[in-house]
């Protein structure tokens, strides 16, 4: 099973919620859309591993200052949201799948942000 990904209207409705309200309100907003339970963002890099931005455990992602970024979070999120709906897949294809999932919901934003 793929997640899908949000339409253009809810992706920039994410960005804007991102922007002007923070990184905690944004994700709120698509656990809704998803109809999932919240996930709680923390930066705390001393619970990230070495040499990684960002970490998913147990309804928690946790970042370091330089990983609190847009990719990032919708990275972690997607691991949030394969847990919650029990998606059964190599770690390796979990990984994948949350890059394609965060790339996918930021094209529009760089595209915007090339032509600036």
């Amino acid at each position: 099973m793929r997640i899908r990904v949000p339409s253009k209207k809810i992706r920039e409705r994410f960005l804007l919620i991102y922007e002007l309200k923070g990184c905690q309100k944004a994700v709120d907003f698509l656990t809704e859309y998803y109809g999932i339970r919240r996930i709680k963002i923390m930066l705390d890099g001393r619970k990230v591993g070495n040499g990684c931005e960002a970490c998913y455990d147990r309804n928690v992602a946790y970042f370091t200052k330089r990983g609190l970024n847009r990719f990032n979070v919708l990275h972690e999120l997607y691991h949030h949201i394969a847990e919650v709906f029990k998606l059964d897949m190599s770690e390796r294809i979990e990984e994948k799948e949350a890059n394609r999932f965060a790339e996918e919901n930021l094209k529009e934003y760089k595209k915007k942000s090339r032509r600036s």
